[in-house]
């Protein structure tokens, strides 16, 4: 998102950034979504799709794909799936410490976002300072690690 300047793209390793409004951002995610089968994320089912539904609500933007329909994978029969990785890793909560994408990353040996020298808190900082290419590049980590970690949870894993 850069409000201000929404003109500005760029590239970079393959990972194509385009500034757009919050609501043209919504409306472009929820109409590609309709063309996936699976969706997958880290802590997804708490924070990401959640917020990304609410946030959707408040701009007018209608999802187009239930991601909360149903927790268990095995009870997800119809529509899209959402795997939350966390959820698999934490064996729905089995495991006593949940962790987070960086502590899951290092376990696994994959590249953590937040070696990059940003995390999560940093977010709202940047995004005061007009830093979106930062917030958009710190995101691009989070997608690369949340890919890996879902290699192996696939590989050895699931079931």
């Amino acid at each position: 998102q850069n409000p201000d300047d929404l003109t500005e793209e760029s590239e970079d390793g393959g990972i194509k950034f385009k500034a757009m409004s919050e609501r043209d951002m919504l409306a472009k995610f929820w109409e590609l979504a309709e063309h996936y089968d699976e969706f997958v994320s880290f802590n997804g089912r708490s924070f990401d799709v959640p917020f990304l539904m609410i946030r959707s609500a408040i701009l007018g933007v209608r999802p187009s794909v239930d991601l909360m329909s149903n927790r268990y994978l095995s009870s997800q029969r119809f529509g899209a799936k959402h795997i939350d990785l966390l959820d698999q890793l934490s064996f729905y909560g089995a495991v006593r410490r949940k962790g987070n994408l960086h502590l899951w990353s290092r376990a696994f040996g994959i590249k953590s976002p937040k070696e990059g020298g940003v995390t999560g808190e940093d977010v709202g900082q940047l995004f005061r300072e007009k830093k979106f290419l930062d917030i958009a590049k710190y995101n691009v980590g989070d997608l690369r690690a949340t890919l890996a970690l879902y290699n192996y949870w696939d590989k050895y894993l699931k079931f």
